[in-house]
């Protein structure tokens, strides 16, 4: 059986995508530099994100 596969539409990367990518890896590195883990950094995104249900 031959299966054709799908064209893909092109990935469409622009300048202050790389620069704000670029930003945040120096932000990542400074928290580490401080003493913090990539598991509470991830914690404190996830802080930031999360909805309170109660309210809902």
């Amino acid at each position: 059986m031959f299966v054709r596969k799908r064209k893909r539409a092109p990935i469409n990367v622009v300048l202050s995508d790389v620069e704000r990518a670029y930003k945040k890896v120096e932000e990542f590195q400074r928290l580490i530099k401080r003493g913090k883990t990539p598991e509470q950094i991830f914690n404190d995104l996830l802080k930031l994100i999360q909805v309170d249900r109660k309210s809902s």
